[in-house]
């Protein structure tokens, strides 16, 4: 999916005024969108038979017409519609929410900046010209297995080579982080594709917008680095010209998987090669770097991608 400025048209259904409201204002301050917001189910449901949005953010018990039955409305009538459902029920959203092929749940209470964030990661946006600019969003995707160190890594990055203007993490699934890359403003969003199990039948709503994928294993684990053929594969269903970076994680751990046979996959795949140790920190920023620039190479092939050789040597 290409940046684009133009605004995003979002339903939103509550049967509390209140909420409706204060959601409402949320979207507007934080987002480009043309909005309609309903207390009615039954309301609702007759918009998304007769109209199309991009967002559908649904309460799900409601009086007449409940949030799972406008989520498969928007699925019969807008199969591209990104499903958000809100709920108070915990435990009880998980199963129901897979089951109903929802993109994405959030539990009550929440801060309306967690929705304005999900979007905006999903739908990144080319921010206008501006006496001081917003940044850029560069949305990224690390894929490899559990326990292989993508958060680990996320947070020595953050902690260890930058000190973001701003870090913020919504739930399991993503980080944003405030960056300088070439001088350029930039907002990193950073999914965790290994933590989306409970999303697994909605990878393709994660997969948009993705400017470079990381791929990570385990270099003392070498399951993991076979499996990486799994995630390069499902990447490449959803991103078939997005950049690739491979990384070895944990290299100060005893190996189970060499540095030439990761350089041998990584040459097969034509994609670069990095290691790293979140332990001590070797090679997170630069795999961090290379990753952000062949972000914003991809989102402008017109900048060059600078100081970042292969490192396959």
């Amino acid at each position: 999916m290409e940046l684009s400025n133009a605004p995003r048209r979002i339903l939103v259904v509550d049967d509390d005024e209140r909420i409706v409201a204060e959601i409402s204002r949320g979207l507007q301050d934080g987002l480009a969108c043309e909005l309609l917001a309903l207390t009615s189910g039954q309301a609702a449901r007759e918009a998304l038979e007769q109209s199309t949005f991009d967002v559908l953010i649904t309460d799900w018990k409601m009086p007449e017409v409940d949030g799972l039955t406008l989520i498969r409305t928007a699925q019969e009538h807008s199969p591209d519609t990104v499903t958000i459902l809100m709920t108070a029920f915990g435990a009880e959203t998980a199963p129901v929410a897979q089951n109903a092929s929802v993109h994405y749940y959030i539990e009550k209470p929440f801060p309306v900046e967690e929705l304005v964030n999900v979007i905006t990661s999903i739908f990144p946006v080319e921010p206008a010209p501006l006496a001081k600019p917003k940044p850029l969003v560069l949305k990224v995707v690390l894929g490899g297995d559990a326990q292989v160190g993508k958060t680990s890594l996320i947070r020595r990055y953050c902690k260890g080579h930058f000190d973001p203007l701003r870090t913020m993490t919504v739930g399991v699934d993503f980080h944003l982080y405030d960056i300088q890359i070439e001088q350029t403003p930039t907002r990193l969003v950073v999914w965790d594709m290994g933590g989306q199990e409970r999303f697994e039948f909605a990878r393709r709503a994660f997969y948009r917008g993705t400017r470079a994928v990381g791929l990570i294993f385990d270099a003392s684990n070498r399951v993991s680095f076979h499996n990486l053929t799994h995630w390069r594969s499902e990447a490449r269903e959803f991103l078939q010209d997005v950049p690739m970076l491979l990384l070895a994680n944990k290299i100060d751990l005893p190996r189970q998987v060499s540095s030439a046979e990761a350089i041998q996959m990584a040459r097969t795949w034509d994609i670069p090669f990095f290691e790293s140790s979140c332990a001590s920190g070797e090679g997170v920023p630069e795999f961090f770097e290379a990753l952000a620039a062949y972000a914003l190479k991809n989102a402008h092939p017109a900048q060059p991608i600078e100081k970042m050789p292969r490192t396959d040597k």
